[in-house]
Parts: C-alpha cells; sequence; structure tokens
C-alpha cells in the first residue's frame, strides 16, 4: 500500500467510528445510604447520597433541588406526633421492580389468553371438520361398552350431528 493513502484510510476510519450514534442511557446510577450501587430508570428519593448519572446530563456527582435545598436549610423542623405510623414511599429500586413484575404478569397473561384461543381454534376447526363428515355420510363408530367398535346407525348418526351442532353453537360461535 502506497504511504499517501494510509492517511485517508485513517481519516475514513476515525470519520465512520465518528458516525456512530452513542447508545442511549436513559437511567439513573447513585449509591444509596448503604454505599450499594443502585440503577434505576426513575430518579432517587432525596435520600440517595451520590447521584452518578441522570438521564440527560453528563457523568458526575448531581443533588437533587430539594435535596440542595435541604442541606441549606439547617435547622431542623420538629418531629410531628401523629397517630398513624409513618409509612414510607417506595425506593426507586422498589418501584422499578414492582413496574416490572406487573409487566412480567401481563406479558404472562397475554401469552396464556392466546395460547388459549390458538388450542380452541384448533378444536373448533376439528369440531367442523368432524360435523362436515357426518353430513357428508362418512362412517363413524363409536366404543361400545367392551372397547370394540360399533357403526352409527341413521338415529344414531341424526343424534350426533345434533350433539355437534350444538357444541359448535355453544363453544365456536
Amino acid at each position: 500500500m502506497p504511504r499517501s493513502s494510509a492517511p485517508c484510510l485513517l481519516a475514513a476510519a476515525l470519520a465512520a467510528l465518528l458516525a456512530l450514534p452513542a447508545p442511549a442511557r436513559a437511567y439513573w446510577q447513585w449509591r444509596d445510604a448503604n454505599g450499594h450501587m443502585v440503577y434505576s430508570d426513575v430518579p432517587p428519593s432525596t435520600a440517595a447520597a451520590r447521584v452518578l448519572r441522570a438521564p440527560g446530563r453528563h457523568a458526575g456527582e448531581f443533588q437533587p433541588v430539594q435535596a440542595a435545598q435541604a442541606a441549606d436549610a439547617a435547622t431542623p423542623a420538629p418531629p410531628k406526633a401523629s397517630a398513624k405510623p409513618a409509612v414510607s414511599a417506595p425506593t426507586p429500586e422498589e418501584a422499578f421492580q414492582k413496574r416490572r413484575e406487573a409487566s412480567l404478569k401481563a406479558a404472562a397473561e397475554e401469552a396464556r389468553k392466546e395460547t388459549e384461543a390458538a388450542e380452541r381454534a384448533v378444536r373448533c376447526a376439528q369440531l367442523r371438520n368432524y360435523a362436515t363428515g357426518l353430513q357428508q355420510g362418512m362412517r363413524a363408530a363409536v366404543a361400545g361398552p367392551d372397547g370394540s367398535l360399533q357403526h352409527l346407525s341413521g338415529e344414531q348418526r341424526q343424534a350426533e350431528i345434533l350433539k355437534t351442532s350444538a357444541n359448535l353453537e355453544k363453544h365456536c360461535n
């Protein structure tokens, strides 16, 4: 390769790398009061010690406005006496897990409904085929008390056609 084409190739490779889109990072990252790293899609509560990443902001420490105002106000508020115990709001991690569980549960329910619908469609198609065969005079038999096959008589065929039609009306319409 000639020496004069090397800078052109290097410039082309650099331009191609810069043209690639940066991955989207729409998540929050912070260290909680216990020092554990937390990743979530919702912002942390004001109890978070250090926010390291926020969507749309550069990496580095970030403190929510509420936390900064609380730090400026050096006078602590006197505790309020209440009859019922204080209920703490769920942490962002707990809220995320709850939303995730709800999403997984909804997806499982949707998959179950789709499976049931597909099985029902197959059963209905089989029932329609059986009814068509009975109406066209196909030989049909039922198992007798001793397990042997007994072919349907004309009356039995009509009764089977009525029963099959009733099942089609009930389950397949």
